[in-house]
């Protein structure tokens, strides 16, 4: 069975260093160690193959597991050095002290920057430092000159709160000051040597230095040299890097507000500026300040995090993990000069290898943008040098509009699966986790999956509403598929080249065809249509009720992926997507592949047996490390996304093909068996279709929820969501939002966090749903009408006496169809009616919970709607937000009420009404609706009453 995430788990709070996020989101915190607890045991191996600082390793290091962590780019290889060992606070503090107080000429760094940023307060005259100046475009194309002053005097005593940041004009020394050319250039000379310009961007450099004045650059560059130039710690290090990364934006033009700054934007190899003619000149020794808080913060977080406290131990290659005391091998994919990491194709395999691997966790490689490569270029020269900046290929920010396809994301994830699958287990799993951007996200890591020989176990697309973009669970190439064969005692069986449990056999295209091989036809676009509709099918009668196209994807693929139509595919559309970013990598300069070991396109399994994949030898896979070259995010691979985007639009992206198949299957004309009910929301169209539907998954989730919270007995709140997880699997796996409603609806005020009950008690439910039917059954003969009550409920008693006794004879041998347009034994289930036949009916069904679907859409269905009959739904008011939530969530709930002329009264209003005498149906209106009158005016009485 596949795992299932908590429905509430999924968590993405950001490192909380916008520098980093911005390039590399990080992956939901709470969901990777889920995971690693599920699918891996300690001193099992975890590869994050595309990380983004180090997260998925410090969550196996803590749970006991060791990782590897092939990181994106130089930026999150920087992050990983501090997240994997953050330093001790202590430490950091005293580095930071001691970067402030180092020398710089007859005084100190913070205090000679101090002096380019000198000033006087305007109001006592005291001298002091300007924490930022705004400077102002001149008319007519003139310079722009600086106007004003922004500085904070604690000694002043004219205002009363003499520490806030005040403004004032500039007089002429700050004016003098804050024009010096120097010092400067030989300043500009040296920070212009840690850019590499890309091709026909000669003057990109000097426009990125131009984002800073004169004293900014020397005040960087001052700071840069202590930095790079005293003895430090590795972690302390990449702490203060990290630091200095925080303040290069707040540094420079770009800061328009106060604490705002722009997005470096460079497109065609130049720089283009915020609009607006007014920015501000920060000292960039308090934006260093600004910047080692927020890291210093960081480091604590990671220290009393969720995570817990943990410090990885690194190690050069695999045996080390397996034979050393090393916990975790962190390098930048595809560019480290070292060693590779050890095992090859020759001998991953080896039962003498205590490094086994057993999950590769993590996310697919970033798609680049050009804002995003702009980004990890500047900041990886300011903060790491020219030597990692020439890294993070630059070609796309020469170019006037770039666009990366989706297709290149899936070659990407190809590319490194491949070279990971030596090295993962038979019985191994890889997950991972998706960004919100869409559909295509979805089915590039299953295109890329399967062209890798991967098998799609699970997938899921997250909901709009939903943080977390969603998952892909795989099996590698020849893994038993679950659940697989088994014995009549239940045990697994191996599966059997071209018998039973092959992974390689797919159906065959008739419905006697015998099974075949996945690579025995080519893709065909009609035979993957019907896999969509009868996958789509399958998924809604399995849910019950109708589902958005986010919820259906996943399915859809996991169902291609099962008739082989995603491995064919993948198969055809791979030649394409490996030539453009071959082609993209060299820029027109050197031979495609030049820089990373070929690639051979073929149909993922045709070099291995059906039970499994032959080793690959050295030469043709070479190391994991250098094999996933090129492949891991914008900072590592975004050339060959520059010809990769060239080439899908001249034959078309191939993710985004199949998400047009997908997308007019359902939505084709003469589709007869899905309809879309409501805008991206699908429906089953064939009423054989909706009979056979399980019930809906809303009222089951409710149920799962009473149930357990009335045997399990006190539990926590992430145990709960843990539990109701486990209950659901495929499409049936429920989202937070729902959840959470039925949790609050049936949870005891006196609930915690810590510690959920329910109040809910089943007898007293049962004996105030028969004493209501019973007040029911006697006003209807209050108000001079025959009553019946429903077949089942006639045998209960209230008050030893049987329900079935209020009832006279010819109401007891009344035939109900001539009451109602309906089938016999619907009309016997219904709890209550009121009629005066020929005249009017009246239908209350009288509901504990708020599971709606049975009686609504069931049998009320069959139940034809009159001018003359009025239903009535009786629901506890513990049950309101709930059936307002569930009458919001579902589109055939909502025409239900509305077609069936339904109103909804709560319990103790009815009562009330039943209770008014004398009886008259006039005064049943007020009680009516989820939010009835009667409460408006309750509430406005006591509001202005005594």
């Amino acid at each position: 069975m596949a795992h299932r995430d908590p429905p509430s788990r999924a968590t993405r709070s950001g490192s909380g260093l916008p520098a980093i996020d911005r390039l590399s989101p990080p992956p939901p915190f709470d969901l990777v160690a889920a995971r690693v607890e599920a699918h891996s045991s300690p001193g099992d191996v975890v590869v994050d193959l595309h990380g983004r600082g180090g997260w998925v390793a410090r969550a196996a290091i803590d749970r006991q597991r060791r990782a590897v962590s092939l990181e994106s780019g130089p930026l999150t290889r920087l992050l990983a050095e501090v997240v994997l060992r953050p330093p001790d606070v202590r430490h950091l503090d005293a580095a930071f002290q001691s970067l402030g107080a180092s020398p710089r000429g007859e005084t100190s760094l913070r205090l000679a920057i101090g002096e380019w940023f000198a000033t006087r307060c305007a109001t006592c005259g005291r001298s002091l430092i300007a924490d930022e100046l705004t400077w102002e475009a001149g008319a007519d194309g003139d310079p722009a000159r600086p106007v004003r002053k922004h500085y904070r005097c604690t000694a002043c005593r004219d205002q009363q709160s003499g520490g806030e940041q005040r403004h004032a004009p500039l007089d002429d020394a700050d004016l003098e000051l804050a024009l010096a050319t120097e010092p400067g250039a030989a300043v500009r000379d040296r920070l212009a040597e840690r850019f590499p310009a890309p091709p026909g961007g000669d003057g990109l450099v000097d426009e990125v230095l131009d984002l800073h004045t004169p004293r900014q650059l020397a005040a960087l560059a001052a700071i840069l040299e202590r930095i790079e130039g005293d003895l430090r710690a590795a972690p302390v290090e990449s702490a203060l890097r990290l630091a200095f990364l925080q303040a290069i934006l707040p540094s420079s033009r770009l800061q328009s507000t106060p604490g705002r700054a722009a997005a470096l934007r460079i497109v065609g190899g130049h720089v283009r500026r915020p609009t607006g003619d007014v920015w501000r000149e920060r000292n960039p020794w308090l934006a260093l300040e600004d910047g080692f808080r927020a890291v210093r913060g960081f480091v604590q977080q990671l220290e009393g995090g969720p995570l817990g406290p943990v410090q990885a131990r690194f190690g050069e290659d695999l045996r080390s993990l397996g034979e050393g005391a090393a916990t975790a091998i962190v390098r930048l994919a595809g560019h480290s000069t070292g060693p590779g990491l050890g095992i090859d194709g020759r001998d991953a395999g080896r039962p003498t290898d205590r490094a086994r691997v057993r999950l590769l966790l993590g996310q697919p490689p970033v798609r680049p943008t050009q804002e995003r490569i702009a980004a990890a270029w500047h900041g990886t020269a300011w903060a790491l040098g020219r030597a990692a900046a020439s890294l993070v290929p630059a070609e796309p920010l020469v170019a006037t509009s770039w666009r990366a396809p989706w297709a290149w994301q899936a070659a990407s994830l190809r590319r490194s699966l491949e070279a990971a699958e030596p090295l993962l287990a038979r019985d191994g799993r890889a997950v991972f986790f998706l960004d919100p951007a869409g559909p295509e996200a979805l089915v590039a890591t299953a295109v890329g999956a399967a062209g890798a020989g991967f098998r799609v176990i699970d997938a899921r697309l997250a909901e709009p509403d939903e943080e977390s973009g969603g998952f892909v669970e795989l099996a590698p190439p020849g893994a038993t598929l679950p659940p697989g064969p088994r014995t009549r005692a239940n045990v697994g069986l191996p599966p059997i080249p071209g018998g039973p449990g092959d992974p390689e056999l797919v159906p065959g295209p008739g419905l006697f065809a015998p099974p075949e091989r996945f690579d025995a036809r080519p893709f065909s676009a009609a035979d993957a249509a019907k896999t969509v509709t009868a996958t789509a099918i399958e998924a809604l009668r399995a849910r019950g009720e109708p589902a958005r196209t986010e919820r259906l994807l996943g399915e859809i693929l996991v169902g291609l992926d099962r008739a082989g139509q995603l491995r064919r595919f993948a198969a055809s559309a791979s030649g394409g997507s490996d030539a453009g970013s071959d082609a993209a990598a060299t820029g027109g300069d050197r031979p495609p592949g030049a820089d990373r070991p070929p690639v051979v396109d073929r149909p993922p399994g045709a070099d291995r047996p059906s039970a499994g994949r032959t080793a690959p030898t050295s030469a043709g896979r070479g190391t994991l490390e250098s094999a996933v070259a090129g492949s891991s995010s914008a900072a590592g691979s975004s050339s060959s996304a520059a010809a990769a985007s060239g080439a899908a639009e001249a034959s078309g992206d191939p993710v985004e093909r199949l998400v047009g198949l997908i997308r007019d299957e359902l939505g084709r004309s003469t589709q007869r068996r899905i309809v879309e009910i409501e805008p991206d929301r699908w429906w089953l169209a064939d009423r054989d279709d909706r009979a056979s539907a399980a019930a809906p998954l809303a009222d089951r989730v409710e149920w799962a929820v009473y149930s357990l919270l009335s045997t399990a007995g006190p539990l926590t709140e992430d145990g709960f969501f843990s539990r109701i997880a486990a209950l659901f699997a495929g499409p049936d796996l429920p989202d937070e939002a729902l959840v959470r409603a039925c949790l609050d609806s049936y949870r005891s005020p006196a609930s915690t966090a810590d510690r959920i009950v329910t109040g809910e008690d089943l007898p007293r439910r049962s004996a105030e749903h028969a004493e209501l039917i019973g007040l029911l059954a006697d006003a209807g003969h209050r108000l001079a009408m025959r009553v019946w009550i429903g077949r089942r409920e006639q045998a209960r008693t209230v008050d030893g006496r049987r329900l079935g006794d209020r009832l006279e004879d010819r109401e007891l041998d009344a035939y109900l169809p001539v009451v109602a347009r309906g089938p016999v034994e619907e009309l016997e289930a219904v709890d209550c009616i009121w009629y005066v036949r020929t005249k009017a009916t009246f239908m209350f069904e009288v509901e504990w919970t708020a599971m709606l679907g049975d009686t609504i859409l069931r049998r009320h269905e069959r139940i034809a709607p009159d001018e003359r009959l009025v239903r009535f739904l009786v629901v506890p008011s513990e049950r309101t937000e709930l059936v307002r939530y569930k009458l919001e969530r579902s589109p055939l709930l909502r025409s239900a009420m509305a077609d069936g002329n339904w109103h909804v009264v709560k319990w103790h209003h009815l009562r009330a009404f039943l209770a008014r005498d004398p009886l008259s149906l006039a005064d049943l209106e007020p009680y009516l609706g989820l939010d009835p009158p009667i409460e408006r005016n309750a509430a406005q009485l006591s509001l202005f009453g005594e």
